[in-house]
This record gives structure tokens, sequence and C-alpha cells, in this order.
């Protein structure tokens, strides 16, 4: 979109984290100028949003493009089609993750990814620091320090997988201790690195090694440990903490108490564990592996107290954990989920969902009045971005942010599969699944990138984010 040229979103329902009100959008250039009645705007460009929602563009704040894993494979969508997916899905910003690498600090890392995802992206993106298993060795405090400069304020560590990613709680506190000083926000993967290991084991040995047996190996407990452990250290520390992909009532049930106490932490949730479940992958054999991630999708009670965590801000995001594996094996890609084919301690742990985040939350979620349509909108969007340094520029439709806009049909019926999506992987863990809302219109920074079927963005056009400080307002 050239720098003068005018969009005028018109005759929509506007939704935000805080209200639902009838208004034209306004946009010059990338930025939203006006929101209100039409005072005879003139635009060069009307998108005819009556009937529809106009929401701010999704803010999806975990995802695992085009990432080597475990250092044997790698996810099978990469920056071009992971980003086309989320756009077309109703995402327009992406956070995904710069792992520390063997032989490489954390700052080194994080410029070769930033290699890799540059002129690769339809949308706009940022990035998480993560550490392996060698956590903050040979200057990785310094490293956070010199990463905050660059706009990377969050850093992610794993209390899980011990030799591969786990790092010990002393190297967590050093971190959040630098955290507390800088404004920066400490993320963790919480389960309980020797409970998984020990039931991995165990299981291995009676020769449980089935692929849906994984889940037997990640009990609810290990995840309510660690996250009651992750929170006693950031509350020493004084630093905010970020618990992703929370999966188990009993550990959404901690953030909870603990939010209740004024204590400064925030979960997230993901539409797997809200809408799929053990029982739908429990007798499949191989076919389980579709569905296999970490932490797992549990048993199907789960779910109405993860869906009730998340209406009352107990959890307060949704992202996707998008980390797609082919069942099959693509020619040019790494082994992918037949690696660990009837040995679950070789799967590439990961599902797919960056394309569907969106409608799939909106059907089980608003559809069904578990969610309110700003409730909606605050989980998608609006939280993400203030809690990861985004806000107002990004999650919000408000005069002065970015003109990242999603019209949304709410009666436009859609069944989910793999046939249609944009999604590299080769099956999706939502197919046939019949939902009725999806966007008609995609506006990022102002530019129409997608249009009912049509795909009008240009990959390389999505500009990385230097972020900012946590937001807790």
């Amino acid at each position: 979109m050239a720098v003068n040229s005018t969009l005028l979103v018109k005759g929509g329902r506007v939704v935000t984290a805080s209200d639902v009100f009838e208004a034209d959008v306004l946009v010059q250039g990338e930025k939203i100028v006006a929101v209100g009645k039409d005072q005879g705007w003139s635009a060069d460009q009307t998108i005819d949003a009556r009937g529809r929602l106009v929401l701010p563009g999704g803010v999806d704040v975990h995802t695992h493009l085009e990432e080597p894993m475990n250092f044997v494979t790698m996810t099978a969508d990469n920056f071009a089609s992971g980003t086309t997916a989320a756009a077309v899905g109703g995402t327009t910003t992406i956070i995904d993750f710069a792992k520390r690498f063997p032989d490489s600090g954390l700052y080194e890392s994080f410029l070769g990814r930033l290699k890799v995802a540059e002129g690769n992206c339809l949308i706009d993106y940022s990035f998480h620091a993560m550490t392996t298993h060698t956590g903050l060795s040979d200057g990785g405090l310094d490293d956070m320090r010199r990463l905050a400069a660059e706009g990377v304020t969050s850093f992610k560590f794993f209390m899980a997988y011990p030799d591969v990613m786990m790092v010990d709680d002393a190297t967590i506190l050093s971190a959040m201790r630098v955290a507390a000083e800088l404004g920066l926000m400490i993320m963790v993967h919480a389960e309980n690195g020797a409970m998984v290991a020990e039931a991995t084991e165990r299981l291995v040995q009676q020769g449980r090694t089935e692929e849906h047996a994984h889940t037997l190996a990640h009990p609810h407990l290990a995840e309510e440990e660690a996250a009651y452990r992750a929170i006693a250290l950031a509350e020493l520390a004084g630093c905010p903490l970020f618990v992703v992909h929370v999966s188990s009532r009993y550990a959404a049930e901690v953030i909870g108490n603990a939010r209740a106490e004024g204590r400064l932490v925030w979960g997230e949730t993901c539409p797997q564990y809200l809408v799929a479940a053990y029982e739908d992958y429990q007798d499949k054999g191989y076919e389980a592996a579709k569905y296999i991630c970490a932490p797992p999708i549990r048993e199907r009670a789960n779910q109405d107290d993860l869906w009730r965590a998340l209406s009352t801000d107990v959890l307060s995001t949704v992202g996707t954990d998008h980390a797609s594996f082919c069942i099959g094996d693509p020619p040019d890609l790494p082994p992918q989920k037949s690696s660990g084919r009837g040995y679950f301690p070789k799967l590439p742990l990961g599902v797919p969902g960056i394309e569907d985040r969106l409608k799939v939350v909106y059907e089980f979620g608003v559809k069904r009045d578990r969610l309110s349509l700003s409730r909606f909108v605050d989980v998608m969007s609006t939280r993400p971005a203030k809690l990861f340094g985004l806000y107002p520029q990004k999650g919000t439709l408000a005069v002065g942010s970015d003109a990242d806009i999603v019209v949304w049909d709410p009666d436009a019926q859609q069944t989910i599969s793999a046939k249609t999506h944009r999604m590299r992987v080769d099956y999706n863990i939502y197919e046939g699944m019949v939902v009725s809302g999806s966007p008609s219109h995609v506006v990022s920074r102002g530019e129409l990138i997608v249009d009912g079927e049509r795909l009008l963005g240009s990959l390389g056009r999505g500009r990385y984010l230097k972020r900012g400080e946590v937001n807790t307002s």
C-alpha cells in the first residue's frame, strides 16, 4: 500500500477487548487514523463490512517455524508457508523462537534466526530467545542484556528434557534476576523433568512404547509441580512469568491461585488442549503421532476446566505452539513423525494449528457461549500484544495503531481439512471439523493481504518487530 493511500472498512461491528460497537475504520498508509462514524471520508479502497465483525489482527506469540528440533529433524512449515497460513487464518503477527544452537551464544543464535526469516515472511514477526541445556553459560546473562537492546524482551527456559533442553533452577533464577532489573518476561515450559524422564523409562521397560503412551509419561502432577516451582522462583526474583502451553487443569489452578494473590504470572493455553482429547487418539496406532505434543493433549474431562480458566482470566492467552511435522516423509525434509514410529521417546513433538487458531476458538468459545466477543479478542490479540511489548502498535483497533484488521464473517461455514489448508504439514488434527466463522478480509499494516479465497500479499513484506516491556494493564 502506498504511503499516503487510504482504506476504509465500512459498516461493521468493531470488537475490542473492552467494547463492541458499530463503527467505520479509516486507514492512511500503515496506520489507523479514525474509528467512528463515517464523516464523509473518502478512500482509495473500501471494504464492505456490513453484517460482519471488525477485529484487530490475531497475535500468536508461540510458533516454531523452520526450527531444527533435537538436532535431528526440522519443522515442516518454514517462514513462508507458516506466515502465509497464519495470515489466511486471521493472524497478522507472530512471535517465534531464536533457540541457542551448539557452539553459538544466545545473541549470535538470534542474529542467525533473523537471517533465516528476513525476506520470507508475509506478516510481521518477532522472536523470543530460547535456551537449551547449556543454559546461560559462556556469557548468557550478558547476551540477555544485548538482546533486550535489540527488542528481544522475552526468554524461554525448559524445566524438562535433561541433556537436551532442561536447565536447573539456579539458571532460571539468575535469568529472572536480570529480567526483574530490565523489565523482561521469563517464559517456562513447566514440566518436572525428573518425573517425565522416570515415567518414560518405566514405560519403556514395560514395553509400552506405542505412540499414545507418550501421554502417560507426562502426568498432570509433573506440570502442576513445575508451574508452582516456577511461580515461586519468579516471586523471589520479582520478575514477570509466562507459563506456556498450559494443558492441565491442575497447573491452571496453581496459576489462578497465584494471580489471585497478585503475583505477576500469566498462563497460555492452546486450541488443541481445548478441543482435542486423549480419547481421540488412544487407539489409533501410528496415527496417534498426529496428536503427540508436550505437554500432552489430555483427557476430555480436562477441557471444561481449561475453558473456565480462560473465560475468567486464570489463563490469559491462546497461542498455537505450532510445531508441524508430517506423518509422511517429504523428500526435501529430514525424517518427520515416522522417526518415532512405534517408539514414542523418539517422536518429534508438536502439532499444527497456526492457520486454524481463530476459527477453532471462535467456534468452540464464542459460538458456544464460553467466551464473549471481547474476551475472544483479548485472549487472541490484545493480551498477548500487551504481555510481549507490542501494544498498542498491535492488538487493538485504535488511532495510531498499526492497521492490522480482520473482517470476520460470523456465519461463513467452513470444513477444516488438510486438503485445503495452507500449512505445509500433511494432516490436520481438526480434520472434518465444521466451523461457522472465518476471515473474509485480512489487512496487515494497511495492506489488504487476504480477500476471500485470494491471497494478495507478497512474501517479504513482513517486518521484524522490536518489542518493549511487559504491559500488565
